[in-house]
């Protein structure tokens, strides 16, 4: 049976004819103790699907097993788990009975608790029903699921936090944060734009936020191509159109770091720490690599043996982010062979450069993040490739439905270390796709069966941020009607 207003969708369900009310008092007694944090955040979304029918209180309960919570019951009889479950959840008249695998997984089971909440009408006003329920529930793809938000210039702070609360509410895991020069860095100030950058300290509520939500923040920082922190297709550089004198930090045309000056090398160690600071604990850093069209083209990184020096920079990088706790990834597309690997598959290493013979030598520490944005069947020949020689492998959409729903259901087949779904300048409309791509990695190859509607993503935006009665905080889009100037002549600028 499909339960239409949990999603994602549980794996098991078995429902009765009985229910669960809560009107007045809806005390949580907890096994394990949730962060401050974790604790006011579930506070605030119970008010919020419950329309304050009842007023949670939380309380730590030591004779309760420790990855187990119960609402409303004298008892502490709690589901077992089957072989598979991350949790397991039973609502009778009686109460609400979660059992977690872990911390993650309790905290999983309490957020399916939110969205069995239905408001019933009383003669007094309202009180909540939940329906009598068994749930066994676990993700098909068990690893890393992730989203990458790109934080431009033009990318609010309320924008952000609409992405990170419903990325929560679906159960994702890790939350990408890459900085388009909309950073203040200490190390130097023409790593952003003066007048379009954030402070960390106007950061930092926001990676708060991601931990609270059980999640963890990845800082991600280019570490090769897209040097100039801005997109090509706008022809700016947010280092060299402030300060041209720093232009042996890159490659002659800007795109690609100099990886032959000690500075360079400086400089970017100072911002990886910068980075690792502002995101608190965790256990990756995303160091991008990809599209890195110019690599190795100065005179000195040209005269010598570039597949040598990318080999040594990687595992170089891999070792002293390994003795920080942490494993590096980095985007797959210079690593796969252009010629062999022609369209639909997104490969980058051209026959000039040959950086996809790297491969063998990198690392077994690096998790290879394959982008493939026009796979629209359940098969990763390239994800499959990098698992055979020996890496960890994330499966990486962009925004189209199909790409979606194939490279979940591929993971799922494939047995992916996980899957990192990526929004780049879409952020604003790709809103309502997260409930969708949540269904993706969480269901895997049953995506289809579970998939979810734009009104149902738009119902859990609601009850995911606080209240937004200002139109042009509602919803995903600031406006309604979009104006779009007229594309030259020739074409649009992509």
């Amino acid at each position: 049976m499909i339960l239409r207003n949990v999603i994602p969708r549980p794996a098991s369900v078995a429902t009765g004819a009985g229910e669960l009310r809560v009107s007045e008092e809806a005390v949580l007694r907890l096994g394990t103790a949730l962060s401050d944090g974790m604790i006011a955040e579930y506070k605030g979304l119970w008010n919020r699907f419950s329309l304050r029918m009842a007023e949670l209180t939380v309380v730590s309960d030591d004779t309760l097993d420790a990855n187990c919570a119960v609402l409303n019951a004298v008892g502490n009889v709690c589901p077992a788990l089957r072989d598979e479950d991350e949790y397991a959840l039973s609502v009778t008249a009686e109460g609400a009975f979660m059992r977690g695998a872990d911390k993650t997984g309790l905290w999983h089971a309490l957020l399916t608790l939110l969205q069995l909440i239905v408001p019933v009408r009383t003669e007094g006003g309202f009180e909540g029903a939940l329906p009598e329920v068994e749930i066994h529930d676990h993700p098909a793809i068990r690893g890393m699921r992730a989203i990458h938000l790109c934080v431009f210039p033009e990318t609010t702070l309320i924008l952000l936090e609409k992405a990170i609360r419903l990325a929560g509410l679906m159960k994702f895991t890790h939350v990408v944060l890459e900085f388009w020069a909309s950073l203040k860095y200490d190390v130097m100030p023409e790593l952003s734009w003066p007048d379009q950058a954030y402070a960390k300290d106007e950061l930092r509520p926001l990676v708060k936020l991601i931990h609270d939500l059980g999640m963890e923040p990845i800082p991600m920082l280019n570490h090769l191509g897209h040097a100039s922190q801005s997109r090509c297709c706008y022809g700016k550089h947010v280092v060299l159109d402030q300060n041209p004198a720093r232009a042996l930090l890159f490659e002659p045309d800007g795109w690609t770091w100099c990886l032959s000056n000690p500075d360079t090398l400086k400089l970017l160690r100072a911002m990886r720490r910068e980075l690792i600071e502002l995101c608190g604990e965790g256990h990756y850093f995303h160091l991008g690599c990809d599209e890195s069209y110019s690599y190795a083209t100065c005179p000195l990184c040209a005269a010598k043996d570039g597949r040598a020096m990318l080999a040594g920079y990687l595992n170089g990088l891999a070792e002293e982010l390994g003795r920080e706790g942490r494993r590096p990834i980095i985007w797959g597309d210079q690593l796969l062979d252009a010629t062999a690997w022609p369209r639909p598959n997104m490969a980058s290493s051209q026959p000039n450069q040959r950086t996809h013979e790297v491969l063998p030598q990198l690392d077994k520490r690096i998790v290879i993040a394959d982008w493939q944005y026009d796979i629209t069947e359940p098969h990763a020949p390239t994800a499959e490739h990098f698992m055979k020689a020996g890496f960890d492998t994330l499966l990486c959409p962009w925004d189209g439905h199909r790409n979606n729903e194939a490279l979940g259901a591929a993971a799922d087949q494939i047995g992916a270390f996980g899957f990192l779904a990526t929004t780049w300048d879409h952020l604003p409309d790709y809103l309502r796709e997260i409930a969708k791509v949540a269904g993706s990695c969480w269901n895997g190859a049953a995506y289809k069966r579970y998939a979810c509607t734009q009104t149902e993503t738009a119902t859990l935006l609601r009850k995911a941020m606080p209240n937004l009665p200002e139109y042009h905080n509602a919803g995903w889009m600031g406006r309604e009607v979009l104006e779009f100037d007229r594309p030259l002549r020739g074409g649009h600028d992509r």
